[in-house]
């Protein structure tokens, strides 16, 4: 009964000295469950004073579950994260030498022991590729990434992630996208360099951004690539996912770039997407007319308080008695399990609009794409999945096609079959389904910007 009202909310969105900045990054391990391994993969992040994360269960399909940090002192940690019936919660202990944790799983008054080991770095792990770790100072910080250098003849292409935090590899679902497209590109004679985003690994600043402050981002790591190996590499392609799609186009008219791929990017504004993903997906989830209206209503709201720094109240109360209703309907032993019912209600509150009350958000919903892409003159790839249902491809590209038509631009707009927002071979397209799909992309997808980026080299674009 409850994810007609979580579903709308969801779009909005993620010892060692006691050192919190020492156990950011990757751990892996596995919960023992009645003498079976239950393999967990969790992602620790520390920003702005806060340590959190997200959890994966891969025999589960269950991906990005975020957590929250609840303890961290004295070598103990405690963590947790929301489940149907209240928290599931880890007591932990952090061991010294190789960095380990062991503790306790609880959840529904039941424990099972878990043990986790922290990852090493990525870098090296395959063996053909000269792979290199990167850090690089920002005016926000150290951004730590890879690169992958290949033919200096060939550019480098510099790949943007989407929203939420993404590591380098922009690990969704258990498929590791840009992982993946830098061997892709690795094997085909180009170079690249991916990124952790801020908060992320090794990588520092604010995770709160605004899109023009990763633009800025951009072009610190556009200068440092430039100036330490631009003997390296014959000129810039920015290759853009989704939102990172919107922050190459800050990007293009301030660095020497010689052209941008737009990945399931949004031409639309910010809030005319947000809107469109609503209707999508609830249409494809069953949610009938009356609670999509309800909905919409609603996510005007937000925007209008977003946009005009107004008063909270209203729409928390508003959420809050929609919540205290909806739970109301379920069964006793459910609403049980939830615990104190204002407490609950109230975390949910501060959980699913702490997004909407960012100054992220702000700068999404006002971003006008189309607008930033009118004034770029070096040639573009566009590419849509023909079954995402984040950034839809039959509205999105006929804006693309409205934009080649009316300012001539250098645009190629090409529509994958089948695909995802992740372009992989896709089912429905629902996000729910990424983790269930085969962990590689769409016939077509790599082709088509293989072929676009030799297509630059035959025209001496860069």
């Amino acid at each position: 009964m409850l994810h007609h009202l979580f579903f709308l909310l969801l779009l909005l969105l993620q010892p060692f000295g006691q050192n919190k900045t020492d156990i950011q990054g990757n751990w892996t391990g596995f919960i023992e469950i009645q003498n079976e391994q239950l393999t967990i993969n969790i992602t620790f992040s520390y920003s702005d004073g806060i340590l959190d994360g997200s959890l994966d269960i891969p025999q589960q399909n269950a991906f990005n579950l975020p957590i929250e940090v609840v303890e961290f002192e004295d070598g103990a940690i405690v963590f947790q994260f929301q489940t149907g019936t209240g928290a599931a919660v880890f007591n932990g202990r952090i061991h010294n030498g190789e960095p380990h944790i062991m503790g306790e799983f609880e959840q529904l008054g039941e424990q099972f022991p878990f043990t986790l080991k922290k990852r090493v770095s990525l870098q090296g792990i395959r063996t053909e590729m000269s792979e290199q770790e990167l850090l690089i100072e920002t005016r926000a910080g150290q951004i730590s990434g890879s690169l992958l250098l290949r033919d200096p003849d060939s550019p480098i292409v510099v790949l943007l992630s989407g929203s939420g935090l993404q590591d380098r590899d922009e690990n969704i679902a258990g498929f590791r996208v840009f992982r993946e497209l830098s061997d892709i590109l690795y094997r085909n004679g180009f170079s690249s360099f991916r990124f952790d985003d801020r908060g992320i690994g090794m990588s520092e600043g604010d995770q709160d951004a605004t899109i023009e402050d990763l633009g800025e981002d951009l072009a610190d790591i556009l200068k440092y690539l430039s100036r330490n190996f631009g003997d390296q590499f014959s000129g810039f392609v920015l290759l853009g996912h989704s939102q990172g799609g919107m922050v190459a186009t800050l990007a293009a008219d301030k660095a020497d770039v010689d052209g941008i791929v737009f990945m399931a990017s949004p031409f639309l504004k910010g809030d005319e997407i947000i809107n469109e993903q609503i209707v999508l997906l609830s249409q494809s989830s069953g949610v009938s007319e009356e609670v999509l209206k309800t909905n919409l209503n609603f996510q005007q709201q937000i925007y209008d308080v977003v946009r005009s720094e107004g008063d909270w109240n209203e729409i928390e109360q508003n959420l809050a008695d929609r919540l205290e209703e909806q739970i109301n309907q379920l069964p006793e032993q459910q609403r049980a399990a939830l615990g104190d019912m204002t407490s609950f209600i109230q975390s949910q509150i501060n959980r699913q609009l702490s997004a909407a009350k960012s100054r992220w958000f702000k700068s999404m919903i006002d971003f006008n794409t189309a607008e930033k892409i009118s004034e770029i003159s070096v040639p573009m790839l566009v590419l849509f999945g023909e079954k995402d249902v984040q950034v839809a491809a039959a509205t999105n590209s006929a804006k693309a096609a409205e934009l080649l038509a009316e300012f001539g631009l250098q645009m190629h707009i090409t529509v994958i079959p089948e695909a995802n927002h992740l372009f992989q071979k896709a089912n429905t397209g629902l996000p729910g389904e990424y983790g269930m799909l085969e962990r590689s992309f769409s016939p077509g997808f790599a082709d088509s910007i293989l072929r676009w980026l030799k297509g630059l080299e035959e025209t001496g674009s860069y």
